[in-house]
């Protein structure tokens, strides 16, 4: 490790050369040694010593002093003074030259040894701490965010540039003024984007983290900016309460952005609940046609072909009667086909006996298609859906969360009740079968989740979801019992 490089300033030369032999005996480097104040200070620019060892009195003048002051401030060189002078008019002076040390002649070299690895150890650390500070005020100086501290009564001691910006307050005029005149703020409404993370903030376990919340910053111009605000106690485990740093953000272009989002989200909704209502008309147009036309023609077939084999019954040899049996059996068969693909594109019950007896009526033909047991119940005084839309949607509700019971859980036994509480209808799922994780559940192919919970939206209600591996899955839908629009969504 090289050693520290020590400059000798001493106008008596006996006193210098002891001085001088001494530190060298101790391990320090002399780079120089002078009588004067004018050269020290040259010296001391040119081989960039550690520590000056400076004479108070230099040729009957006091030029320690002012050679201390301008070695500290103009090159960060700390120093130290050997001196016979121990008046109290010298002691002040030595407090205001900025020295590191102070120490009597004569002296030993122990003594000498202490004081100057004292001066230069509290060099270390003060000149590691200037460098932090220049650091963190240049961090904070070229912040976007805008910086506002206080002290303890809350007037403001510092406000970075992005703040004076946005306050459009000068740090001229902002300096000692209570923050509350400065930073004039309204509260967010409550649907505000960091709204949410308020409400978290109160149910949380983990600790404390300053919550970032938006507000309106009235400026000193008169304008209105909506802005995002952290505010924090500065805190110091000596000297306790310091003060509050305050970082906010101007976020125009954010909610500009949101806004443009919000709109186009609504757009796209409102374009899926136009394109599933004109699905299901389309689908109950086709049931209907597939009922009432296909059906009477394959009904009128039927009895065609019972008159058929009647009228041929004396005369039809066994390989004819068989064929027109085969023939009878298939059309019977047809027409459940097209009874099945009818109920399938609209069950005619969900229209005249309602929800509850559609879904009864899924269950057992999901029974029957699968062999998982699926029992439908129904509360007491269960209250119909408040229009055809809701009733279609929570039987669309049904079936797709059965579709998924039959490919992916696994299950044996599946749970639907139909329940209302108050003012909403309440529709649960339940199986018993392996269950998901959360990452499962939000893959971007889970296109019938997703499609659930947008029929839940169109209602103005919520569809959640519950499961976990080997535990199952319950999907939980809440709607409103009156009509409403449904209200929009971050």
């Amino acid at each position: 490790m090289e050693p520290h490089r020590l400059l000798i300033v001493e106008d008596e030369a006996p006193v210098a050369q002891m001085i001088v032999a001494a530190v060298r005996r101790l391990g320090y480097h002399v780079v120089g040694v002078t009588d004067s104040a004018q050269q020290g200070f040259a010296l001391a620019a040119s081989a960039r010593p550690h520590l000056a060892v400076l004479d108070i009195e230099l040729h009957g003048r006091t030029e320690g002093f002012e050679l201390a002051q301008r070695l500290r401030q103009e090159l960060d060189i700390p120093s130290i003074f050997l001196t016979g002078r121990s008046d109290e008019a010298t002691l002040q002076q030595v407090r205001q030259s900025g020295s590191f040390g102070y120490l009597l002649k004569p002296f030993r070299p122990q003594e000498l040894k202490a004081c100057l690895e004292l001066a230069l150890q509290r060099h270390a650390r003060e000149s590691h701490l200037a460098r932090l500070e220049r650091a963190f005020s240049a961090a904070i100086r070229c912040a976007a965010d805008g910086v506002i501290l206080t002290d303890p009564e809350q007037r403001i001691t510092y406000l970075n540039p992005a703040a004076e910006r946005l306050t459009g307050w000068s740090w001229e005029e902002a300096i000692g003024q209570p923050l509350a005149r400065v930073f004039q703020q309204k509260d967010a409404a409550p649907e505000s984007d960091t709204a949410f993370l308020r409400a978290r903030e109160m149910t949380s376990d983990r600790p404390a983290v300053p919550p970032a919340t938006e507000a309106l910053l009235l400026t000193a111009r008169n304008e209105t900016i909506p802005v995002e605000v952290t505010r924090a106690p500065l805190r110091d485990e000596v000297h306790g309460l310091l003060g509050t740093v305050l970082v906010f953000r101007d976020v125009t272009e954010r909610k500009r952005y949101q806004a443009a989002l919000q709109e186009s989200r609504q757009q796209l909704r409102a374009l899926a609940r136009n394109l599933e209502t004109t699905r299901e008309d389309e689908r109950g147009r086709i049931a209907r046609e597939i009922h009432d036309e296909l059906g009477q023609m394959l009904t009128k077939l039927k009895m065609d072909l019972a008159w058929l084999e009647r009228r041929l019954a004396p005369t039809a040899d066994a390989g004819l009667e068989g064929r027109l049996r085969g023939m009878t059996q298939l059309l019977d068969e047809t027409v459940q086909t097209v009874r099945r693909i009818a109920n399938e594109l609209r069950p005619g019950m969900l229209d005249t006996l309602g929800l509850a007896a559609a879904l009864e009526w899924e269950a057992q033909q999901f029974h029957s298609r699968t062999g998982i047991a699926c029992r439908f119940e129904a509360a007491p005084g269960v209250t119909a859906p408040p229009d055809r839309l809701a009733a279609i949607a929570l039987y669309r509700i049904v079936q797709e969360a059965l579709t998924n019971v039959a490919r992916h859980a696994h299950a044996t036994q599946v749970h639907i009740r139909l329940e209302s509480s108050g003012t909403t209808l309440q529709l649960t799922i339940q199986d018993n079968g392996q269950g998901a994780t959360p990452a499962q559940l939000r893959r971007p192919g889970c296109l019938g989740l997703l499609g659930m919970h947008e029929r839940a939206h169109s209602l103005g209600g919520e569809c959640r979801i519950e499961s976990q591996p080997g535990r199952g899955t319950r999907i939980r839908v809440t709607i409103p019992l009156a009509p409403c629009t449904p209200p929009p969504r971050p």
